[in-house]
């Protein structure tokens, strides 16, 4: 074990005690903590006088104690080692010290702060030729990888790089591209027809045919614990015409369905493996060569039917804190290396009240009363960024062509209220554990006490929204939707799912109606038609004064110059498979570079 390590460990053994006070201990006590025979602790501790960590006063005899003062902190020693381990072996050899060792929150916190400029991508000239290897952090811990049962924009985002689904939705012409099939027919809504790619390969080895499709469906179909089953009930059957045609045929006609099979959740898995929900098997651009507690590693798969991507290694490091450390716009080192891209992410946050528990929220005066209270453009003015645009709509584009259509006025709160028969009664509201929200709930605190309305406020985890006794404690929640690049289906699952917390929080009567503009909407060949269908349920959610929004976002990315090919989801990530360097003249080039 290196000095500096001994030195942490026997700092941590007396944490309790500050620099430079005296400490009465033993030689014996002293070996203890460092695990150390008596001579190594006396040879050790020498050492650690000679570079001015401690002062040791060692005394011989049964019964008498040592002096012991420490001059070095351990934030300062600890940070000292991570530097040396990072300097003398590794990124990850660092990483699992810091993980490992019980040091004190905020000391972890600062030491994990400081490992953020290691991150970025990293091109290495070897004999064998170039690798480039990008490192990104993340703060959201990655639960599964099976498409089916992912819950959160990061996991998401990983999931399309390892699998591909029929059809790819392009959102600059609003139509669709080849992904798994190479074209498709259809006929009144009702069949569909999928013509596959030949020599299609998945992770295993082995080719893909229309059995893997078909097994896809049915899971998707029959399996009632997969979060968007309910968008594939309308499947009435699964045809297998030969090894690379397969044809579906819907209960309806449904012209949305090239919408579901376009998405992540949608893609094709193998038949014969039983998916792994941290290593599974896809064809897409990258498979998972590790997937351990902290890190998720990510190689190039060669074999592609669309090209072998540029990036040779993903490496995705769970970084815990980092919402609570975020990345600060005066953090960032902007040099002429560098430039900042802006990208618009789509979605909005939005309250949303909980129809299914009983309480006073359930008065419609009440609720408007509420929404008068909440002004998104004060909102955005007053907490600035990340909220870049009020939100009137869970669209943008909605957005700005209604900015003034709503009017917020503090006595017509107040007025409502009144008429309302609220008597002072605890608005319960839930919302979950990110730096945004916490923020956003402060201001609503405020706004509140003006009209004389009391709230009580509790940040949850996000998997406990699911858990319906905790559901049920409270009135109104508070969250986000982040939409994909195709709008429409993203406001299709979020209203027809039932795992969404918007959905989650209506009553059976409300879902109900929403079914039923779904179902007429769906049976439309026509996508303007569809798309003013959609906007109706929101502009009645909205009246009902049932949802509440409150603005959209923006993600800020310093890149390298040297990093090229720069796609955006619609989670505001980049699409890995798009990206590629340009080569420096040095053999061995690090590029800083932030990704979320």
């Amino acid at each position: 074990m290196n000095l500096i390590e001994h030195y942490v460990n026997l700092r941590l053994a007396y944490q309790g005690y500050k620099e430079e006070e005296n400490i009465e201990t033993t030689t014996g006590e002293i070996s203890q903590y460092l695990s150390c025979t008596m001579r190594n602790t006396n040879i050790s501790m020498k050492k650690m006088m000679e570079f001015g960590y401690l002062q040791w006063k060692p005394q011989k005899g049964r019964g008498r104690k040592s002096t012991l003062l420490f001059y070095l902190s351990l934030q300062e020693a600890a940070i000292n080692n991570v530097q040396r381990l990072l300097t003398e072996k590794n990124f990850e050899e660092a990483y699992s010290y810091i993980m490992s060792i019980q040091f004190p929150q905020l000391i972890k916190e600062k030491l994990l702060h400081n490992m953020h400029s290691h991150f970025g991508l990293k091109s290495i000239t070897h004999s064998t030729g170039r690798r480039d290897t990008l490192k990104i952090p993340q703060s959201m811990k990655i639960h599964t990888l099976d498409p089916a049962f992912v819950g959160i924009v990061h996991e998401a985002h990983i999931v399309q790089h390892i699998f591909d689904p029929l059809v790819r939705y392009d959102r600059e012409s609003k139509s669709y591209t080849p992904g798994i099939a190479l074209a498709w027919e259809e006929n009144d809504g009702k069949e569909w027809t999928f013509y596959l790619r030949k020599g299609v390969m998945f992770h295993h080895g082995r080719v893909l045919q229309a059995k893997d499709v078909q097994y896809t469906l049915e899971r998707l179909r029959t399996n009632k614990e997969i979060p968007y089953h309910t968008l594939f009930e309308c499947v009435e059957n699964v045809t297998m015409i030969d090894d690379i045609t397969i044809q579906v045929t819907l209960k309806k006609p449904n012209y949305m369905f090239l919408d579901v099979m376009s998405s992540f959740f949608s893609s094709i898995i193998p038949h014969d493996v039983e998916i792994d929900l941290l290593k599974p098997i896809g064809t897409g651009p990258y498979q998972v060569e590790k997937n351990e507690e902290h890190l998720l590693v990510l190689e190039a798969f060669s074999q592609h039917f669309q090209g072998r991507p540029f990036l040779d290694t993903i490496e995705v490091w769970h970084m815990p804190n980092l919402k609570e450390q975020p990345y600060k716009k005066e953090e960032v080192v902007y040099s002429a290396e560098h430039e900042t891209a802006t990208y618009q992410e789509l979605g909005s946050f939005f309250f949303v009240f909980n129809l299914k528990k009983n309480g006073f929220h359930h008065n419609k005066d009440f609720r408007v009363a509420f929404q008068q209270i909440i002004d998104p453009l004060n909102l955005v003015e007053k907490l600035g960024y990340p909220r870049q645009f009020p939100a009137y709509s869970f669209r943008l584009d909605r957005s700005k062509q209604i900015v003034n259509h709503l009017h917020n006025d503090l006595q017509q709160a107040k007025k409502l209220l009144s008429l309302s028969g609220y008597e002072g009664q605890m608005l319960k509201v839930a919302t979950f554990n990110f730096k945004e929200a916490k923020e956003d709930m402060e201001w609503l605190k405020v706004h509140c006490q003006q009209i004389g309305l009391n709230i009580e406020v509790s940040v949850i985890q996000a998997s406990e929204i699911y858990e319906k006794k905790v559901f049920g404690l409270y009135d109104v929640i508070y969250t986000g939707e982040t939409f994909e690049i195709n709008e429409e289906l993203s406001l299709y699952m979020m209203y027809s799912s039932d795992n969404s917390v918007l959905r989650m929080a209506l009553d059976s009567k409300t879902k109900q109606q929403i079914d039923e503009k779904l179902n007429c909407l769906i049976s439309l060949d026509d996508l303007n038609k569809r798309s003013a269908g959609f906007q109706k349920i929101e502009d009645w959610l909205r009246e009902e004064a049932y949802i509440v929004q409150t603005y959209h976002t923006i993600e800020e990315q310093n890149y390298h110059k040297a990093l090229k090919g720069i796609e955006v989801s619609g989670y505001g990530m980049p699409d890995l498979r798009s990206l590629w360097v340009k080569p420096d003249t040095e053999s061995s080039s690090s590029y800083s570079i932030y990704i979320p």
